[in-house]
């Protein structure tokens, strides 16, 4: 409340502010143009009508009484002066002459010393070097300022008019403590500068009745709003809690018919090549088996026989892979697992010209887990590292991190493709033109049933992918 009222008087005090700048502006311009009006009649005229000047200066003064005075003070002291009454001091004399003197055209302000709230505005006539008078007025400063809005009359309300150069106050001999609003007039011959001020007091933006008045209505509607929102707030809770079940309702059952959706793309993709290629043997068998040509028609049938044992084998990995067979988990070596795969995958290692390397830890490592699983594991990975390029060099290495087994099976073939190895653990995600993309599906959910993680490593030289198990914590007996 206090900072609203504050913000209220001061933007008050910047309004009415501007609005005496504007004026006080408006009537330093008239100071303007009464001079060029004098000094074009005094061009006009010369020192023989006299009686010109002096009527457009009486009525200057009558009608503008801030202006106190109007002069043509003649260069050469010595001669006689055109001046109405009240007549100029001689120093105040000598004063217009040497601020004339010094213009080079433009009008020259300068305080009156022995009335510090009156100014002296100069022009030298004609405007030109030629001339030899100066045309004077004499400007009640505190006039310039003067209105009758009762703003400024306010005791907390003070203003300020200092000359150009700010050093000297024509009115407000006292300056406010904090100034307000600071802006030189309009006038490109007067920029005197206005400053106003307002003493803001405390009492002023928190009258104590008004305070307690405030705090007891904020008070009631606090507690109001308080029982309120609390009664909001607990039945919103409520709907939420629905609104949440049934979209986990909802998000679970579109989950359910999206994976559906997905294996049944993935199955139809992957079934399409064998069943095709045995339809299409089919038709040629039956072609060779009428003409009687039973030596081609034997391979036609190997053939036809393959198709369907590769068909026969996406299925069987489909199957582990959604639902693997769960045996009784134990404790059994790692070491004994890799050593296991290098003998079954030998002879097929040898025939591609291929090596598998063994780094094995000492001492050997323990998990608990399915020995059939974990050996199932390595092998596809083996497996497939072998079929990644002829000569491949394989290198199963383990190691103990923490509580936790590591497995690496790194290989020198081409890679994985860059555009699916953020999706290679997913079903039918593969690489391989003749795969099934179900291994590392199904590597996976075994790794991640017996407690560990598998990923393909990055930033490195070589294809690598990591298992990490958990160590067991049964006691082994030697």
């Amino acid at each position: 409340m206090a900072g609203f009222e504050r913000h209220r008087v001061v933007q008050e005090l910047t309004e009415e502010s501007a609005i005496l700048h504007r004026l006080a502006s408006q009537r330093a311009d008239q100071h303007d143009a009464h001079l060029t009006s004098l000094s074009a009649i005094f061009v006009t005229g010369g020192t023989e009508r006299q009686d010109l000047v002096l009527d457009v200066a009486a009525t200057i003064t009558r009608f503008y009484p801030r202006i106190t005075s109007v002069d043509v003070v003649p260069y050469d002291l010595s001669q006689p002066m055109m001046d109405p009454q009240p007549a100029l001091s001689e120093d105040l004399r000598q004063q217009v002459v040497d601020m004339a003197q010094r213009s080079t055209g433009d009008l020259q302000l300068q305080q009156i010393a022995d009335q510090p709230d009156h100014y002296l505005l100069v022009k030298r006539t004609p405007n030109s070097d030629a001339a030899r008078h100066a045309l004077a007025l004499e400007i009640d400063a505190a006039a310039l300022v003067a209105t009758e809005d009762p703003f400024w009359q306010q005791p907390s309300v003070s203003l300020r008019l200092l000359t150009p150069d700010g050093q000297s106050a024509l009115v407000g001999q006292t300056a406010p403590d904090k100034v307000r609003f600071s802006k030189p007039l309009g006038s490109a011959s007067q920029p005197l500068v206005l400053e106003t001020a307002l003493a803001i007091r405390a009492a002023d933006l928190l009258p104590l009745q008004q305070v307690i008045f405030t705090v007891l209505i904020v008070t009631a509607l606090f507690l109001l709003a308080a029982l309120g929102l609390t009664q909001r707030a607990r039945t919103k809770d409520a709907e939420r809690r629905a609104t949440l079940s049934a979209q986990e309702t909802r998000l679970a059952h579109a989950s359910r018919v999206n994976a559906l959706g997905e294996m049944a793309s993935g199955m139809a993709h992957e079934l399409a090549q064998p069943l095709t290629a045995i339809l299409s043997q089919a038709q040629a068998g039956r072609h060779l088996a009428r003409r009687g040509d039973i030596e081609r028609l034997s391979v036609v049938l190997n053939d036809t026989v393959a198709q369907a044992q590769r068909a026969a084998d996406i299925l069987d990995r489909l199957r582990r892979w959604s639902k693997p067979n769960r045996a009784p988990s134990e404790t059994c070596a790692v070491d004994d697992a890799v050593k296991s795969v290098r003998n079954l995958l030998a002879l097929d290692a040898k025939t591609k010209g291929a090596t598998i390397t063994l780094v094995l830890s000492e001492p050997p490592l323990f998990i608990d887990a399915d020995p059939v699983e974990l050996e199932q594991v390595v092998f596809n990975l083996v497996r497939n590292a072998l079929d990644a390029s002829d000569a491949a060099q394989v290198t199963i290495r383990t190691a103990a991190n923490g509580p936790f087994a590591i497995l690496d099976v790194s290989d020198t073939g081409p890679g994985v493709p860059e555009n699916i190895r953020s999706r290679i653990f997913e079903p039918f995600v593969t690489g391989k033109s003749d795969g099934t993309g179900l291994g590392l599906a199904l590597c996976q959910r075994l790794v991640e049933e017996m407690g560990g993680d598998i990923t393909l490593l990055t930033g490195t030289e070589q294809t690598v992918f990591r298992l990490s198990l958990p160590l067991s914590t049964k006691t082994v007996l030697p």
